[in-house]
């Protein structure tokens, strides 16, 4: 790069790529093409011609502090084959999913910056140049598999439980709750579930498994519809249908198959824990944060709660 021949595309930072123009107004424009000459038919095999180009506008990470808009000129190949069923297509790359404003790295980053460092949505959108949706769109696509990842929640002693509403009541539906999950020794959100029933979180917890919920020690929670209630089945069925009827007098959870038999262990041993509510948080859309208890045991607590 003495002669300074690649110096544009090693600041652009995208293999396969070569920069034809940059033009700068109130955001940087790069002009960009493909530099694959020689590609084969899909189909066929036959090597294939380029029929034309289509300029297609993507974003990009910010460069140097401004909006970045890169021009990719696509190719359109034609297969030489007559017979061939394939005919035209585009080119791509893994660098930009097919119809997509953002770049790879940019919706990748864009998950990380909300996600981690916890971005408003709206003022990165304003970084890139972009609607808040567009941001939005790229943290459920980039983020969704790392919250299904069997992985990123492992045992869990301590489990914080609290219930908010997640959307208030208008003409056409009543008000929505949520119900958050939390490890409180790792400090991190497990899941969040849709409703404020117990029956929601028992639905939730069944899917984690059985070892997932004899690990757990200690249960915290807010109080509320929740409160003093088993993750597990309360009762289990009878054969012949019906709910094997708790003896009278005996502790929530206990179950008896019948009577005159001792009653079986709770349905969950896990020590309640009640922590006093506090005031939720607004985010954006007028929807409260769910998780309103979680404070992260040992830190400073949120400013204007309690």
């Amino acid at each position: 790069m003495s002669d300074g021949s690649g110096l544009a595309e090693a600041l652009l930072g995208l293999d396969g790529f070569r920069v034809l123009a940059v033009s700068e107004t109130v955001e940087v424009t790069v002009v960009i093409e493909s530099v694959r000459d020689l590609v084969g038919c899909s189909s066929c095999g036959v090597r294939a011609e380029a029929q034309d180009r289509m300029d297609v506008e993507v974003r990009d990470l910010a460069c140097f502090g401004r909006p970045a808009r890169l021009v990719w000129r696509k190719r359109r190949w034609r297969c030489v084959d007559a017979d061939c069923e394939a005919r035209t297509w585009t080119e791509g790359s893994p660098a930009a999913s097919s119809r997509q404003v953002l770049t790879r790295r940019a919706g990748a980053e864009a998950c990380r910056q909300v996600g981690m460092n916890a971005r408003p949505v709206a003022g990165l959108a304003r970084e890139l140049g972009v609607c808040w949706w567009t941001v939005m769109d790229a943290v459920i696509e980039h983020g969704m598999p790392l919250v299904e990842d069997p992985s990123r929640v492992g045992p869990v002693r301590q489990l914080g439980v609290d219930e908010t509403s997640f959307l208030a009541a208008n003409p056409e539906h009543s008000t929505t709750y949520a119900t958050g999950l939390v490890d409180l020794e790792a400090h991190i959100v497990i899941d969040m579930v849709e409703g404020n029933k117990a029956a929601d979180l028992r639905r939730c917890c069944r899917g984690q498994g059985t070892a997932f919920l004899q690990g757990i020690t200690t249960v915290a929670t807010a109080g509320g519809a929740l409160s003093g209630r088993p993750l597990a089945s309360p009762r289990p069925r009878h054969p012949s249908g019906g709910s094997v009827p708790r003896r009278e007098g005996a502790p929530r959870g206990a179950m008896c198959s019948g009577a005159g038999e001792r009653p079986a262990a709770p349905a969950c041993r896990s020590r309640l824990v009640k922590l006093r509510a506090v005031r939720p948080w607004r985010c954006k859309g007028g929807r409260e944060a769910a998780l309103t208890t979680t404070r992260r045991a040992g830190t400073a607590r949120r400013p204007g709660l309690g």
